[in-house]
């Protein structure tokens, strides 16, 4: 985030940085901007292959599949590492400008990454992920699902898990350099009954 060179006004300048809860804590204030656009000044398009939140695979389900048919099945949740309120996806110059926003005494900021409250944020992180195991999911076949930045590894034993998370990381971390795994935030070589008993946050 840098201060933006831009007029501090509203039809310029789209996002109002603001202080609101989430339903999972609801009494911690945080930072979010908020693009509401009611007059579509900003209007968004994607791509065609860009796919919605409401058509993503479900992990839990694809879990319990795999470990009805492998007794002994073994899980991971690897998190790609993302900032508080960015994704890692860098923002050419061009693009910097639907992302500004202005603070509480209408100075106007830039984001140099992708900020998680933009519209269809969510949308870009899923795609760069898919992309990113591209080069593994023949490989792997039905041994790997994901979610936005969550990807569930499978495997029928723990040695079989470690192959597959390794590819999978070597896959996320090796092009671009911005992109790795975040561990504190992953679960690694666990069994279904744990996932049963995450906080669905977690797995969406």
């Amino acid at each position: 985030m840098a201060p933006a060179h831009l007029e501090n006004d509203g039809r310029i300048v789209p996002g109002v940085a603001t202080a609101n809860t989430e339903p999972h804590r609801p009494d911690t204030l945080d930072l979010f901007i908020n693009y509401d656009d009611p007059r579509r000044l900003f209007p968004i398009t994607y791509p065609p292959h860009f796919i919605g939140p409401d058509k993503w695979p479900k992990l839990l389900p694809i879990a319990e599949d795999f470990a009805e048919k492998h007794k002994n099945a073994r899980f991971a949740l690897l998190r790609i590492w993302t900032a508080p309120h960015f994704y890692p996806l860098m923002l050419g110059m061009g693009n910097r400008q639907a992302t500004s926003f202005q603070d509480s005494v209408s100075r106007p900021w830039e984001w140099k990454f992708l900020p998680k409250d933009m519209p269809g944020s969510e949308l870009s992180m899923h795609n760069t992920t898919a992309k990113a195991l591209e080069n593994v999911k023949e490989r792997l076949e039905d041994r790997i699902a994901y979610r936005g930045d969550l990807i569930l590894v499978m495997a029928e034993d723990g040695a079989e898990l470690l192959k597959n998370c390794t590819a999978v990381t070597f896959a996320v971390q090796t092009r671009p350099w911005l992109r790795e795994i975040d561990l504190w935030k992953s679960f690694v070589n666990v069994d279904l009954g744990l996932l049963r008993e995450l906080d669905p946050v977690w797995l969406d």
